[in-house]
């Protein structure tokens, strides 16, 4: 703990109050909107699913490793990873940063420059969240209770067509063709045509984006307790959390159970400890596929009409599942136990000095198991393309981390001029994985989930173990309270590195200048502080980055193969180093009624760790190497006001606004890029995020239509959206098969502002958020128009002459049919436009995801404490009606751009959105009391 005024780097703290107002069951959701510096996205609106959160961009080159904060509870390093073990990539999985009770919650401080984290050691290279809980209080027991009760719709689904029906164009009579058996969901006649066909052909086509998904539901309970005497404090709480999701047979439950305790053995002596309890998990549906089943399910049948009386799938087709049969029987179920326990002890022998231990323990399992049935026999049974012949898999992980610190601290004052904060310790992080994995395929007794029922079981184990030791220390300097300097320094031993590598120091310092203590300001002026700051921040490898490993294949008879992985080791890496510089100042106005704070700053990555394609020659795919440089720099401005403020009503406004710009220096020699991962489209309309040097991180990489040049200069890399469309001889656009620069999916800048009114007992909240700049692959506006289900699609059977030029520079004249087979000017167009060049340009399908929400807006009321007397028991309440996502603004014409089919700690999440669980909108009413 610190003095505020004494530092030199950016910490910026959310009270409780604040953190809940949206009632965010996730404590990474709850601080959307109110750091500046911080990009929060959630991955979706699925039950328990996570959320990312990013602190002043990336610093990694490698697409798998975690760019996400520290995250310390009461001082204790907990897990924040996104386990997707058993295929669950795109089944909604919890950051496990969601175990924690918001209502446990007493206030958090992030931690953003390197300076702020430098002690922190390798562990917060990304920076840091610090979670202070509500602790122990002396006094007789106070009793609250926190009940809030949610529904869930979704907030945007695409546009669909609603003229055309099911069928498909027959390559042999070359017509459009009526079929309510084919797997062709959208490319048939109209309704009309087709109801002249078939009289069972309904008198209009269903919108199953918008049946498919249900109104789904939050409920949460939380009582919490405190009190105790002057020697001991106990505080405990517990609380239940439910979700139904908004697409069928997807929940989430959590119970959280939590005791803290504080003693004073005597005035030297103090110790206390924690321990939580958490239980969590649900059905984890795959929303990526069923969005994708979606597409290719005919608006022709109901998807809701999805069983037989005989427990078969219901569908038209021997070639189309249904999309939520497919739901209601491939089931994924995850169960987690966690305990995070924590003890300190601190003794001051002396008013000056004192030292402090502290241990900590964060365990958990998470047992998934997924299953679906075989077949049952029936007659005319269709078998479920993903369930195949049945199936049992079961996923059993643990993870333990233990930390341990201690710290001796050295606190002085000389001549109330001089002031001398030192700090010296010992840090210890040890980490172990387990895994086991068994797969039983192919059941006996079709709905008998038992592996001794399955006709093959194949088991694997995953062991990692990776340990850190620290030694730092921490000197603060302070003059007439008003100028300090801090010097830090910290030197880590990995496990992860080779001997000659694995211990490294690095350093930080930073001075923070309060000189309106100095100089006499206008007295409308109450505050001002200037800080400078400098740090280089160690970060190690993965673990066994170093050694080339080897791999169990499937067994042969009664022997085990083993291989060379496809990744060679590399004994000689080094760590990673990020140099970060910050300049900033912090202004105070009109009795404090007005606040300013603002940071500029600059870092720069080196030798970052990354897995680089080598020559197959070598025997190899890739190679873990130091391969390059990445800078990011940026400006913070952090504003609040209090304009208006009279006895009975107080409007208190705060604004936050960020940019970061996050640019790829360099890469190794003979590395002109490095994939970092890519997204499937049709007709070779795959998009690719690279790092490249000169861009930015996540550069998506895409085919586009040609354009016209006439003799100007073309790159080769970047599109010149200002020049003619390229058409070919047969009136289209011609489809350039080299993948070009399309867009960064990092926003340019990001906004938000909280604006609170309160009048007498009334209280009016709305936080609104902008984020603006960003593009991102629309996966699903490329399904949708390679399957006709897209609303732009329905101009399918108009005539028209694309804009642009011939390839001799002369405007294209040519007028072209956009449907399927013969035109009105009797030439055969096949496919037809949308799917023959449409679907095949990724450029069409790079979509502006910037956008501005209102992400929250809340009236609470607490009842006059006149009226809580007559009572008797009840000390406080207070009740509120909140809406979440009530409103957004967006030209992306997908599900919400915040949503993706990518795990929270993905690198690639923001630049791919998939088929995707999609956003929610919800109403909740809430319930506070104290006894």
């Amino acid at each position: 703990k610190k003095e505020k005024k004494s530092l030199g780097f950016t910490v910026q703290q959310v009270d409780s109050k604040e953190l809940n107002i949206n009632h965010q069951s996730n404590v990474v959701n709850a601080l959307q909107g109110k750091v500046a510096g911080v990009q929060i996205s959630s991955a979706g609106g699925g039950p328990g699913q996570g959320a990312r959160i990013l602190i002043r961009g990336i610093n990694s080159l490698d697409a798998g490793r975690n760019n996400q904060p520290l995250f310390i509870i009461d001082g204790v390093e907990i897990d924040n990873s996104t386990y997707t073990t058993g295929g669950a990539e795109t089944r909604g999985m919890s950051n496990r940063a969601a175990d924690i009770n918001p209502d446990d919650i007493e206030s958090i401080s992030v931690l953003r420059g390197g300076a702020a984290t430098a002690l922190y050691g390798i562990r917060a290279a990304n920076g840091a969240i610090l979670i202070t809980t509500k602790s122990a209080k002396a006094g007789k027991i106070q009793v609250a209770y926190n009940g809030m009760y949610s529904i869930d719709k979704v907030n945007k689904t695409p546009d669909v067509q609603d003229k055309f029906t099911q069928g498909y164009f027959n390559s042999t009579t070359r017509l459009v063709e009526y079929d309510p058996t084919s797997f062709w969901p959208s490319w048939g006649p109209t309704i009309a045509e087709a109801k002249a066909l078939d009289p069972t052909h309904p008198d209009a086509i269903f919108d199953n984006f918008e049946r498919g998904y249900r109104t789904g539901n939050q409920t949460r309970h939380s009582l919490n307790l405190t009190g105790g005497t002057e020697k001991v404090q106990l505080a405990g709480s517990m609380s239940y959390f439910q979700q139904d999701g908004v697409i069928p047979f997807s929940d989430y439950k959590s119970y959280n159970a939590r005791l803290n305790s504080q003693f004073t053995i005597s005035s030297k002596l103090k110790a206390g400890a924690s321990v939580n309890f958490i239980n969590s998990g649900g059905s984890r549906v795959n929303a990526d596929r069923y969005g994708e089943q979606l597409i290719y399910w005919s608006p022709r049948w109901d998807v809701m009409d999805y069983i037989k009386p005989d427990g078969t799938q219901n569908n038209y087709g021997p070639d189309n599942d249904s999309p939520v049969y497919t739901l209601a029987t491939n089931r994924f179920v995850d169960n987690v136990n966690r305990t995070i326990a924590s003890a300190f002890i601190n003794y001051s022998p002396v008013k000056w000095l004192n030292f402090t231990y502290r241990f900590g323990n964060d365990f958990y399992t998470d047992a998934r198991t997924h299953t679906a049935p075989g077949p049952k026999g029936t007659v005319d049974e269709l078998i479920n393309g993903d369930n195949d012949m049945g199936f049992i898999y079961e996923y059993n992980l643990k993870n333990r981390i233990i930390t341990s610190t201690a710290i001796a601290n050295f606190n002085h004052t000389i001549n109330d001029k001089f002031s001398i904060d030192f700090k010296v310790g010992h840090d210890l992080r040890d980490i172990k994985l387990r895994r086991v994995s068994t797969e039983g395929d192919t059941l006996v007794v079709p709905d008998l989930f038992l592996l001794q029922n399955t006709k093959k079981v194949l088991a694997s184990n995953l062991i990692s173990d990776q340990r850190n030791y620290g030694f730092f220390g921490d000197l603060t300097l302070g003059w007439k309270n008003l100028l300090f300097l801090n010097v830090t320094g910290r030197n880590d031993i990995t496990s992860t590195l080779s001997k000659v590598n694995r211990s490294y120091f690095y350093p930080s310092a930073s001075v923070s200048y309060i000189f309106s203590e100095q100089f006499q300001l206008p007295q409308w002026w109450n505050y001002g502080k200037l800080k400078l700051s400098y740090a280089k921040i160690g970060k190690d490898g993965d673990p066994y980055s170093i050694v080339t490993a080897f791999a169990p294949g499937t067994p042969i008879g009664s022997a085990v193969p083993f291989t060379q992985v496809n990744t060679l080791g590399n004994p000689n890496l080094r760590p990673e180093f990020t140099t970060a510089y910050e300049l900033g100042t912090e202004l105070r106005f009109l009795q404090n009624r007005l606040g300013l704070e603002v940071i500029g700053y600059k870092s720069n990555s080196k030798d970052l760790i990354v897995p680089a394609k080598i020559s197959n020659a070598t025997g190899f795919d890739e190679a873990q190497v130091n391969a390059g440089e990445i800078e990011n720099k940026g400006l913070e401005i952090s504003l609040s006001a209090i304009p208006v403020k009279t006895r009975d009503f107080t409007w208190d406004m705060r604004y936050n606004f960020s940019t970061n710009k996050s640019r790829v220096i360099k890469l190794n020699e003979g590395l002109s890029e490095i994939i970092l991962g890519s997204q499937f489209g049709y007709s070779s309309s795959t998009v690719t995020s690279k790092l490249v040097p000169g861009q930015a991180y996540g550069a998506l990489y895409g085919r586009s239509y040609s354009r016209y040049y006439g003799g100007k200069p073309d790159d080769g890399i970047t599109i010149a959206k200002d020049q003619p469309l390229l058409i070919g001889a047969n009136g289209f656009p011609v489809i350039s098969t080299k993948q070009r620069y399309l867009g960064s999916s990092l926003p340019k800048w990001i906004f938000n502002t909280t604006q609170t009114f309160t009048y007498k007992q009334f209280s009016l909240s709305a936080l609104l958020d902008v984020r603006e700049g960003q593009y991102r692959y629309n996966q699903f506006a490329n399904f949708m128009a390679a399957f006709g289900t897209a609303k732009f699609t329905e101009n399918r059977t108009e005539t028209i002459v694309f804009p642009g030029v011939l390839a001799d520079g002369s405007p294209n004249t040519k007028p072209v049919y956009l449907g399927l087979g013969k035109g009105p000017d009797g030439n055969d167009y096949g496919q037809g436009y949308y799917r023959n060049y449409y679907r095949g340009s990724s450029e069409l399908f790079i979509e502006d995801a910037s956008w501005i929400r209102l992400r929250s807006l809340s009236l609470s009321y607490t009842v006059p404490a006149n009226i809580l007397t007559k009572t008797k028991a009840i000390t406080a309440a207070s009740v509120s009606v909140t809406g979440n996502n009530l409103w957004l603004k967006t030209d992306f014409t997908g599900f919400d751009p915040e949503s993706s089919s990518d795990p929270a700690g993905s690198n690639t999440s923001d630049a791919f959105s998939g088929f995707t669980y999609p956003g929610i909108r919800s109403f909740m009413i809430s319930l506070n009391l104290q006894f």
